[in-house]
């Protein structure tokens, strides 16, 4: 696996990332919409380690709800950003999420309701028992 794109821990998915200059505003700190990016590329990271990898048009999903909670401010370091995924029903998946900074302090918590999508038909889909095993697998992993 390519530690880039993270690896599994205690049932979260893990990615490695370091907050940029870009993602800073003018009073230091990271703006607080720049931590929704920060749940896309977790979620989209996850998606692909579900699915394999793929391009754009292989998220199959859209995303109707997506809320944080923010508990630290972060700066110009090192974070790790953990998904996994919560509740499924027949279309949706709820991701929920944690921007971690070094030593594991949680810097914000969000979750992610998505719903399964085909580009194609331009239509919802149901989650298949193929992905329900897949997730369940995976977040089992313990290291």
């Amino acid at each position: 696996m390519n530690a880039f794109r993270g690896s599994w821990r205690d049932g979260w998915f893990i990615v490695p990332y370091h907050v940029m200059f870009a993602d800073i505003d003018v009073y230091g700190h990271v703006n607080n919409a720049v931590y929704f990016t920060y749940f896309e590329w977790g979620r989209t990271q996850l998606w692909f380690e579900l699915t394999q990898w793929g391009g754009a048009r292989d998220i199959g999903f859209i995303v109707a709800r997506a809320e944080c909670d923010f508990k630290k401010q972060l700066e110009l370091e090192p974070i790790e950003i953990a998904t996994r995924i919560g509740a499924m029903g027949t279309s949706s998946l709820e991701f929920l999420c944690e921007i971690r900074r070094s030593g594991g302090e949680v810097a914000a918590t969000g979750r992610v309701v998505t719903v399964l999508f085909d580009w194609e038909r331009n239509a919802k889909t149901a989650i298949t028992d193929e992905l329900r095993r897949k997730v369940a697998e995976l977040q089992a992993r313990t290291v």
